[in-house]
């Protein structure tokens, strides 16, 4: 563990661990879990509490706790812990080993994110039998781990920086060499060798974009033990634990393989862990984040559409025919945001103005009966609804959310989307801006900024009004010059900022909307 002492791995949050994500896919699947706004919540493996910290934040009803072996990133999370006043959030120095009943008590949900495969055996081990003895009746269990197939091949690489670095007790000359091997395997490994010598180039590349502190402790610990989904549902199950589910439904969808590859499957999987572990073989998979739940609940996973009118919706997928009149039959077309992959091409009035609701709502989730009734509008609509037809919306909307174009909840996040005269920011998101120029928002997701935009986002406590706040951009501008005004403009993608002329209140009206449209904004 010195290692994460002498380099700390730093991490933001993570919105797959979100409680309410977690509710929501138990909901789905026939469970009844603690509501996420008022609950209680342990993470293992918590580093300095980055994906803590905004949740409880935002959900001052709940309850926190974050266990970590290192002392240092304890004592980082618990300085932002007092300076943001969070008393439902505890944090502690401790190993996995020593957590028990008698220490914390009962969890609704239990995170271990980026622990289990890096961790010994017996901590692994432990892991596991907390999830089985804290775990509240209808609890959730959220663990993260390297898999099998798709990590044989990384394994080699691992492998391989492994042996060369091994001589090296400095973390950071451990690094270098390591980068070092990386580089000199890819130019020498002659380029018709196809196969291993494609492997270490894509690896890297990618190693290239992550930092130091990604290689040191994802390659370079001396634990990091991935394994077969099957064989980590085995070891769940003899603590009385039962899968869930992923916490990324769109990886359950056997359907994304296509129609004639779904029916093989299901015709050679007896029942879904089955089908779960050929769908890795197909995707050659090398992580997963698998839910886990007490053994004795009846799991439902065909999915029910009357669920969906419970949930509240979002969308931030945008039509490709803005002009197209949502009325007629003619098909319209949605996309997710970019590399998200996720389409829907509808002729259904009621869907098109449905999404189209969702998408000027975007970010805010609004309830089922919202997206009807918004819709109905839309179309001119008055009257009863017919049963059949509001069916008929939530199974669209629940194929979308299985596809991963629309989202669903179970609670009202904290943030507003318009910009008032005297906006407030996400204080752990200002907190964050003060020493870094990556923050996270209340959906607990990274947002990157530029230098002006870090400066605003600072002065978001209320007392800056729009002429302030533009005052302090033009200050900025006159320091910084006309060069870097445009390139923090054009990092908006907002044309109308996008000139050294643009007067500072003009930059600083389109940021405040980029920060609406970021879940930034919380009052």
């Amino acid at each position: 563990m010195s290692s994460y002492d002498d380099v700390p791995y730093s991490v933001g949050a993570f919105p797959q661990t979100h409680p309410d994500r977690l509710a929501t896919l138990a909901t789905l699947f026939g469970m009844h879990p603690a509501p996420p706004d008022k609950c209680r919540v342990l993470e293992l493996g918590c580093a300095a509490a980055g994906n803590l910290i905004p949740m409880a934040w935002a959900m001052p009803a709940s309850r926190f706790v974050g266990v970590d072996l290192s002392q240092r990133q304890i004592e980082d999370g618990k300085r932002a812990v007092a300076e943001l006043s969070l008393p439902n959030l505890d944090l502690r120095a401790m190993s996995i080993l020593d957590v028990g009943p008698a220490e914390l008590g009962e969890f609704d949900y239990i995170l271990a994110h980026g622990v289990y495969a890096w961790a010994p055996p017996a901590v692994q081990d432990r892991i596991l039998q907390i999830c089985g003895e804290q775990l509240a009746p209808h609890g959730v269990a959220y663990i993260s781990y390297n898999a099998y197939p798709g990590w044989h091949a990384r394994g080699a690489i691992r492998e391989m920086l492994w042996y060369h670095t091994g001589r090296f007790a400095d973390p950071a000359e451990r690094v270098r060499e390591a980068r070092g091997l990386l580089a000199f395997l890819a130019d020498a490994v002659p380029a018709d060798d196809a196969g291993f010598g494609s492997l270490v180039r894509q690896e890297l590349a990618l190693l290239r974009m992550t930092p130091d502190t990604y290689l040191l402790h994802e390659h370079l610990e001396e634990f990091n033990e991935p394994l077969y989904f099957h064989q980590f549902i085995d070891r769940a199950a003899a603590k009385g634990l039962q899968y869930l589910g992923e916490a990324q439904i769109t990886a359950m969808v056997a359907g994304r393989f296509g129609a004639q590859t779904e029916r093989t499957l299901r015709a050679i999987s007896p029942d879904l862990l089955h089908m779960e572990q050929y769908m890795d073989f197909l995707r050659n998979r090398m992580f997963r984040q698998t839910l886990l739940c007490r053994a004795h609940l009846d799991v439902e996973h065909h999915l029910r559409s009357e669920a969906v009118e419970g949930f509240r919706v979002a969308s931030s997928a945008q039509a490709d025919q803005a002009t197209t009149e949502v009325a007629s039959d003619q098909p319209m077309t949605f996309r997710g945001a970019a590399g998200q992959g996720a389409s829907l091409t509808t002729r259904d009035p009621l869907m098109k103005a449905a999404m189209a609701h969702l998408s000027a709502r975007w970010p805010l989730p609004i309830t089922f009966g919202d997206v009807l009734s918004g819709a109905r509008a839309t179309l001119g609509l008055d009257g009863p609804v017919i049963a059949d037809v509001s069916r008929g919306l939530a199974t669209r909307l629940l194929n979308c959310y299985a596809s991963g174009l629309v989202e669903f909840s179970l609670s009202t996040p904290p943030f507003v989307v318009e910009a008032s005269q005297r906006p407030v920011a996400s204080p752990y998101a200002r907190l964050r801006a003060q020493t870094g120029d990556r923050v996270t928002n209340v959906r607990l997701e990274g947002v990157a900024l530029t230098e002006p935009s870090r400066l605003v986002l600072q002065n978001l406590d209320g007392r800056h009004d729009r002429a302030a706040l533009a005052r302090l951009v033009a200050d900025w501008v006159k320091k910084a010059g006309p060069d870097a005004a445009v390139a923090a403009a054009a990092a908006l993608a907002a044309p109308e900022a996008d000139s050294p002329r643009a007067p500072a209140a003009v930059y600083v009206d389109e940021l405040l909307k980029a920060f609406a449209r970021g879940a930034l904004l919380v009052a």
